[in-house]
């Protein structure tokens, strides 16, 4: 007797789960080398300062990103590696999440596709390796998102207390989870036999659980005198008149098709719109559900940017979150589509787009790009610049370090030997977390080295007796000067 055949397709000889866990394993391999590699970025270093100084919450975020961070530099020290071991763990959960919610809502080959895009998306390649709180956001969003699919599915209650803790701590990492509960209830909305979960205990466990989660932003905030609530209204320019610039609108459609390779985004966009107005058109059936899910939970977030982008310029990463579930379903279609020749083309041609602009973006040296245009000048010269203020220190028997910003203070902090604290100017109402601790020390006798980026000693001219001029620092990069500080030696006598 010949044993009975495997239907399911096969990748190498591998079932595609077992694929999917290769593919994962091998690019948290190489991420684990290149998180060592590629210097701090100041954002990182900014958060690394919160975790030497843990609390409820902080200004501008929920305090997820600064325990993270304590977890790993508990683990491996304050370097490289310790602050960005959970950027990478978290990345290969977030892509084993996703693989696990395609396989729910569609099939396994479906699944490994999703996980093949998502892992030459460049802002996820690269933000996978950088400890800001996207990894920590986009690991819970994916997971909350599976949760609910199981709730729904199965009908238990510990998936639903499930997927409002990770809801909640995904607020608790960025604000813009709670979104996730708008999608979730919309989703029940939609659909009138899945209304009635509405008044079940499930639903209203998970967002108590949710809410429970969150109360650590809100007791900080309510010791603060709300202070996150005016940053985040200050960020979005909502405390003025919403004025419409055309300019910026298409600026966020640049940068999205730039941080996402713009086939893809081109793609992704159509997947939306396609799916979009076939759930306007037609009746949902239960074998819609799950697209469905997967749309609404890309629309709400989308949508809001594009909307404040008619008023602001925003940061690339700000909607990446909302394209994971998208993926899934161009996936779907991706897998109809490789039967059909003529359309085979676009979408090899979209992914090795997309794996090559990954590829370089990893080292621009390459592309010779200009100053401002290379994202590797986010971390030139900060660690020659810690070391000689190191020296400096020494030679000038300075106690202290004086930065006018939290991005110096940040960054050459973690670049000094000793991690010393670097105090920052204080702003009147604050504008980030530094403003919240303790300011440098006046009292005599005292002395201070102070790096600014002006050429002035205007801002500290009452604070004490003297202020030396010490020297000019200045950095080159592609053969041009770049970043350049003033030192000046404070002194209290």
């Amino acid at each position: 007797m010949n044993p009975a055949s495997d239907p399911s397709p096969r990748f190498l000889g591998l079932s595609p789960a077992t694929a999917a866990i290769l593919v994962i394993a091998l690019m948290t391999a190489f991420r684990f080398f290149y998180c060592t590699w590629l210097p701090i970025l100041p954002d990182e270093a900014y958060y690394f300062q919160w975790s030497r100084h843990l609390d409820a919450s902080y200004f501008s975020k929920g305090p997820a990103v600064a325990y993270t961070i304590a977890a790993g530099t508990a683990l491996f020290g304050g370097n490289n590696l310790g602050v960005r071991f959970f950027a990478v763990m978290l990345s290969a959960g977030t892509a084993w999440q996703i693989f696990l919610l395609a396989r729910r809502w569609y099939d396994e080959v479906t699944a490994l596709i999703a996980v093949l895009i998502t892992g030459v998306v460049p802002i996820y390649a690269l933000g996978a390796v950088v400890m800001t709180i996207d990894p920590l956001s986009a690991f819970f969003w994916i997971w909350a998102a599976n949760l609910f699919s199981r709730a729904i599915q199965e009908k238990r209650l510990l998936d639903w207390l499930l997927t409002g803790f990770a809801v909640g701590c995904g607020f608790l990492a960025k604000y813009l989870n709670a979104l996730e509960l708008v999608a979730f209830l919309a989703f029940l909305l939609l659909l009138p036999s899945r209304r009635r979960m509405l008044l079940k205990p499930g639903f209203w466990g998970m967002l108590v659980v949710a809410v429970l989660c969150t109360t650590p932003v809100w007791w900080w905030n309510w010791q603060h005198g709300w202070v996150s609530i005016q940053q985040l209204a200050h960020r979005g320019q909502l405390n003025g008149p919403f004025v419409i610039h055309y300019a910026t609108f298409l600026d966020f459609l640049a940068m999205q098709a730039v941080v996402i390779s713009p086939l893809l985004f081109l793609a992704l966009l159509a997947t939306s719109v396609t799916v979009f107005t076939k759930r306007l058109a037609g009746k949902i059936t239960p074998e819609d559900e799950g697209e469905l899910l997967l749309l609404l939970l890309f629309l709400p977030v989308f949508l809001m940017y594009a909307v404040l982008a008619w008023h602001l310029r925003g940061e690339p990463n700000w909607p990446a979150v909302s394209y994971l579930t998208l993926i899934i379903i161009m996936a779907a279609r991706w897998r109809q589509m490789l039967e059909m020749r003529a359309r085979r083309g676009f979408i090899i041609a979209a992914f090795v787009l997309a794996w090559l602009q990954t590829f370089l973006m990893h080292d621009t040296e390459f592309l010779h790009l200009p100053q401002k245009m290379d994202p590797m000048g986010r971390v030139v010269g900060w660690s020659e610049i810690a070391a000689h203020l190191n020296e400096l220190r020494g030679e000038q028997h300075a106690d202290v370090f004086i930065a006018d910003a939290y991005k110096e203070a940040s960054v050459f902090s973690f670049h000094l030997p000793d991690k010393a604290f670097i105090y920052t100017l204080k702003h009147s109402p604050p504008s980030n977390q530094f403003d919240f601790w303790p300011g440098y020390p006046k009292e005599a006798p005292h002395r201070a080295l102070w790096i600014t980026g002006e050429p002035s000693t205007y801002a500290l001219q009452s604070e004490f007796n003297t202020i030396t001029f010490v020297e000019r620092v200045v950095v080159s990069f592609h053969g041009k000067p770049f970043r350049e500080y003033t030192i000046y030696l404070c002194e209290n006598r």
